[in-house]
């Protein structure tokens, strides 16, 4: 009898082991995946961001998409261009196209979320859930849009792909 149960650990852990390194294997590879596909020119093309006000309770939603974005923000979508190198910077350009603000800062991947560490023009740190299929991507997680300090409002955002390094 302790020779079956032995026999059957060892295939228990064998397989627990097996399952574990798959899930790794799988996870390193959607993990490499992302980065070669993220590097290139990449522009916002739809934006859904659920403010949360703490103080009162209430909650606002800002959307727009490629057919109302420039009424709806006053700005160019915004280009991010992401470099083999960990490196990114994001412009932002007025409606005659004049860069107003530059962001700059590294990038990794790790399963399926995406790091972005700004370090220009001040130090922040922002990680996104990302979905990449042919040049779109989609991109979901928390950020700070009010400015109150908290990472409480709810970002969805699509970005089309322009340009590869």
């Amino acid at each position: 009898m302790k020779k079956k149960n032995i026999a059957w650990s060892g295939i228990i852990l064998t397989g627990l082991c097996l399952l574990i390194f798959a899930s790794f294997s799988a996870s390193k590879k959607l993990q490499n995946n992302f980065t070669k596909q993220l590097v290139g020119e990449w522009r916002n093309v739809y934006v859904k961001i659920i403010i949360k006000n703490t103080k009162t309770g209430s909650v606002a939603t800002m959307e727009a998409d490629s057919t109302n974005w420039e009424t709806r923000l006053g700005i160019k979508p915004i280009r991010t261009h992401f470099k083999g190198d960990g490196s990114y910077y994001s412009e932002y350009r007025n409606l005659k196209d004049s860069i107003i603000k530059r962001n700059d800062g590294t990038w990794f991947i790790k399963g399926d979320s995406l790091t972005m560490a700004q370090t220009l023009p001040t130090k922040s740190r922002l990680t996104l859930h990302i979905s990449i299929t042919g040049n779109k991507a989609s991109f979901h997680g928390f950020i700070d849009f009010d400015g109150s300090g908290k990472l409480d409002d709810e970002y969805f955002g699509m970005q089309r792909k322009f340009g590869n390094w």
